[in-house]
């Protein structure tokens, strides 16, 4: 299992909506075994009964739109 300690950060923007960042450390994920990429498509869950967030990538990749080249 990788591990490391982080922390969760809210920010509130100009707008006044609030954002929570949790920062995920480089060496967890540089490491060989971090299965995710820049781009995954995410599912975030909480298990609120054993204080507990889940991460986990979801099937369907995200496609990029593509330019259309005339």
């Amino acid at each position: 299992m990788l591990q490391a300690r982080s922390f969760l950060r809210k920010k509130i923007h100009v707008s006044g909506n609030e954002y929570y960042y949790i920062h995920i450390p480089a060496k967890l994920a540089h490491d060989s075994q971090f299965p995710f990429k820049d781009g995954d498509e995410l599912r975030i869950a909480v298990d609120t009964f054993r204080s507990r967030i889940i991460v986990e990538k979801m099937n369907n990749k995200v496609k990029k739109k593509q330019k259309n080249k005339k």
